[in-house]
């Protein structure tokens, strides 16, 4: 369970205006403590659900990751490719010298379920390297096998 201490984005103010909305989110956000929790409004049952694949592979960072891992824990997709980066940390750097930088860590994501990905990547459903052999007749096997597995369901 997260602290309560937290800020919590668990819906958009759809009810105001845009720029109304926008400023009320800023007004509540701002001058705070960066960290916040943020919840799925749960729509409900749509047409798509059990129908969504992911397409990953080792430039899959970032935002990319938390799509991939909130996907998983939820069992919302399934993850066809190759693992992910595992870099999931957003930072700030400094060059040190000789062609060194250091990067200051800023934030951490951390699921519902209390997983970290940070230095870990991702494992995909279903495993599919990149094929040369497709590439070079001008096929995406990675592309074809999500379409696949999309079909499968």
């Amino acid at each position: 369970m997260a602290p309560s201490c937290i800020r919590k984005l668990d819906h958009l103010p759809t009810e105001k205006p845009n720029p109304l909305a926008i400023l009320s989110m800023a007004l509540k956000f701002a001058g705070r403590d960066p960290s916040v929790i943020l919840v799925s409004e749960g729509l409900g049952k749509q047409k798509w659900h059990g129908r969504i694949v992911i397409l990953t592979n080792e430039h899959t960072v970032s935002a990319g990751e938390m799509v991939c891992a909130f996907a998983c824990e939820n069992n919302l997709a399934k993850i066809v490719g190759t693992e992910t980066a595992g870099r999931l940390i957003p930072g700030s750097g400094f060059k040190v010298g000789h062609g060194q930088m250091v990067i200051m860590p800023k934030a951490a994501y951390i699921t519902w379920g209390g997983q970290r990905f940070e230095g870990r990547s991702i494992q995909p459903d279903v495993f599919v390297p990149w094929s040369l052999e497709a590439y070079a007749a001008g096929r995406d096997n990675q592309l074809e096998r999500a379409m696949g597995v999309v079909s499968e369901v």
